[in-house]
């Protein structure tokens, strides 16, 4: 008797375990619930429209203003979006470089800015120089560093001379900059 007991438990001692293991699984590989906190949407947490901000050197002297018609904050990655920003670079004696974009973006730290749309870079006419003017539709532009560049079209134009290329590297510090690929231009001589 004891045998035939054995015999009907084994089949309900293995379905148990079988259940058991199919509950156990399905636990391991089930998705986490989805995070409703809301700590990681990409909503905004700070709005100003019409802004601006002005770094300063070691001296109290403005080394850039940065300004913009809206600047829009995301805390999950720290970024800001700006609309129709205009970053104006100072560095020493030298005419100042004028930056204006449709858009931006601005790194969590601000070392770095990306512009989109339009993109035109002015450097004033000074002491017997022409404006120069650049432009692309895309910049990465690093402030603390006086640097910019580009891996899109350019033109930069200084009064009847224009060059054109793809991709670029400007240095604003030194005020040199290369063009990187398919090279173009007509230089007029000042007479």
């Amino acid at each position: 008797m004891t045998r035939n007991r054995v015999s009907t438990l084994f089949p309900l001692l293995l379905m148990l375990a079988l259940a058991a293991g199919s509950f156990w699984l399905e636990r391991a590989v089930q998705m986490p619930a989805p995070d409703q906190s809301g700590r990681m949407r990409h909503d905004p947490d700070f709005i100003a429209d019409d802004f601006g901000i002005t770094k300063m050197d070691a001296a109290g002297k403005p080394e850039y203003v940065l300004s913009a018609a809206r600047m829009v904050h995301y805390p999950d990655d720290d970024s800001t979006d700006i609309v129709a920003p205009r970053l104006v670079q100072r560095n020493d004696d030298k005419a100042p470089i004028v930056i204006r974009a449709d858009r931006g973006q601005i790194s969590s730290r601000g070392e770095e800015a990306k512009l989109y749309g339009n993109v035109v870079v002015v450097r004033e006419a000074s002491q017997g120089r022409s404006e120069m003017r650049m432009q692309t539709d895309y910049l990465q532009v690093f402030p603390d560093r006086n640097f910019a560049r580009t891996a899109k079209p350019v033109i930069i134009t200084e009064g009847k001379s224009r060059l054109s290329g793809v991709g670029m590297d400007f240095n604003n510090k030194t005020r040199q900059f290369a063009l990187l690929s398919q090279v173009r231009g007509t230089y007029d001589v000042a007479k």
